[in-house]
């Protein structure tokens, strides 16, 4: 919310504890999340849901082939197809805290030392391109299948009504800028899973522009036009782009300040809904 409601909402605090005669220690027992919480936006989040449920056959279809070529041996297909498969999660993200069970199956984190106990694309990753190879992956790459499936099955029910997509994107930036490009995985799949989660913002603008300032929203959209605008120079075919393992310093340090750019908008726009 903007700052001024913030002070509105503290002097609404202060008429009341004076009609009241209520201690102020009392007035402030309730968190400012409850405060915040009037703004109801789940409208806007099964707007964003159905705008990706189109997406999600193509989803398990293209992870079939990815596992597919995995059960088959085929490296460097599989390795091709990767990048590209996991941009459809990437377009997912500002839900993910709707379906957090099988976001970590999905996508879980790889911890250094234990990296047999991670499932789905991290690990995948890990087999393909750190220990480049399909042999013994073959079981990992069905197990994947089957949670995209589950997914897919779940997705017209999955309760959005109490995720905020818009902040969940604020998140989902902010995760990109300061860790993702900071430490690059392995896969150095990192420019496709920007213009994924562009998508996404695009998605997001549209959903909620009739509900935020028209000022956050032309900030947001003119920070996404620059970063769409750097990732399409490092695209090297039909969604295929340049492996970001590759990037000099200078590069990185350019596509990190145009992420953290569209990451401050969708925060402007989130504090401006009303």
């Amino acid at each position: 919310m903007k700052n001024s409601k913030k002070i509105m909402m503290a002097l609404l605090a202060v008429s009341v504890l004076a009609a009241c005669g209520q201690k102020e220690e009392e007035q402030k027992a309730e968190p400012v999340e409850q405060q915040e919480a009037v703004i109801d936006v789940s409208a806007e989040a099964e707007q964003f849901k159905s705008l990706l449920a189109g997406e999600m056959d193509s989803f398990v279809t293209d992870t079939e082939l990815l596992a597919t070529a995995i059960n088959e041996g085929k490296l460097e297909d599989a390795q091709k197809l990767y990048p590209l498969v996991t941009m459809y999660y990437e377009r997912l993200q500002p839900l993910a805290p709707s379906f957090q069970e099988l976001d970590e199956k999905i996508n879980g984190d790889i911890v250094e030392g234990k990296e047999t106990d991670t499932t789905g694309f991290q690990r995948i990753a890990y087999g393909l391109f750190g220990e480049k190879k399909t042999a013994g992956y073959e079981g990992i790459a069905e197990e994947l299948v089957g949670d995209v499936k589950s997914l897919q099955a779940d997705f017209a029910t999955i309760d959005v009504s109490e995720t905020n997509v818009l902040a969940s994107a604020v998140t989902m930036f902010q995760d990109m800028a300061n860790n993702r490009l900071t430490s690059p995985g392995i896969a150095g799949n990192e420019v496709y899973a920007v213009k994924a989660q562009t998508d996404a913002a695009e998605d997001l603008m549209e959903v909620f522009v009739p509900r935020v300032s028209d000022e956050s929203a032309e900030a947001a959209s003119n920070a996404i036009t620059k970063l769409n605008e750097i990732v399409a120079y490092y695209e090297v075919g039909k969604e295929d782009y340049v492996n970001y393992n590759l990037f000099t310093t200078k590069q990185e340090q350019e596509l990190i300040t145009a992420v953290t750019n569209v990451e401050a908008a969708l925060q402007q726009m989130n504090e401006s809904i009303k």
